[in-house]
C-alpha cells in the first residue's frame, strides 16, 4: 500500500522495506550497502547517499536492489530479520521490563506534580477556585 501516490516507485519501496523490517531508513542504507559491498560502512561515507536521497529523491542502486528484495521476500514469506542484518536486541523482555519501569515511574511524578500543585493551590487560598478538572 502506497505511503503517497505523489512519490516514486523506488521511494516507496525505501520507504516499504523500511517499514517491514522496521528500521529508519538511514538504517536500511546502511544494510543495503554492507549487503551490496560486503563489507561495514562508516557513517561519512554512507551519509552523501542518504543526503542525495533525502533532498534529491536519488536512490542508490544498492538501496533499491535491496528494498526489493526485502518487498520480494515478505510477499512470499519468507523474510527473515537475521538474513538481512536487522538487529533485534531492542526487543528484548529486558528492554519491555524497562519500557514498564519508565512508564510507572514517569506517570507516578505526573500524579505528584498534579497532588503538589492541588496542595499549594489549596494552601495559597485558591480553593474556591477550580484550578483542575473536573469543574463543576
Amino acid at each position: 500500500m502506497p505511503f503517497d501516490q505523489a512519490l516514486r516507485p523506488d521511494i516507496h519501496a525505501v520507504l516499504d522495506a523500511a517499514a517491514l523490517l522496521d528500521i529508519t531508513e538511514f538504517e536500511l542504507f546502511r544494510l543495503a550497502y554492507e549487503r551490496w559491498h560486503g563489507a561495514p560502512v562508516d557513517e561519512a561515507v554512507l551519509e552523501p547517499f542518504f543526503v542525495a536521497y533525502m533532498f534529491n529523491d536519488v536512490v542508490p542502486m544498492w538501496v533499491r536492489y535491496f528494498s526489493r528484495l526485502v518487498q520480494r521476500r515478505s510477499q512470499l514469506g519468507t523474510l527473515d530479520y537475521k538474513e538481512f542484518g536487522v538487529n533485534l536486541r531492542m526487543r528484548t523482555p529486558q528492554m519491555v521490563r524497562r519500557g514498564v519501569r519508565f512508564t510507572v515511574i514517569l506517570v507516578t511524578v505526573l500524579a505528584t506534580l498534579v497532588v503538589l500543585a492541588e496542595t499549594a493551590a489549596q494552601l495559597m487560598n485558591l480553593g474556591e477556585r477550580c484550578m483542575f478538572p473536573p469543574c463543576y
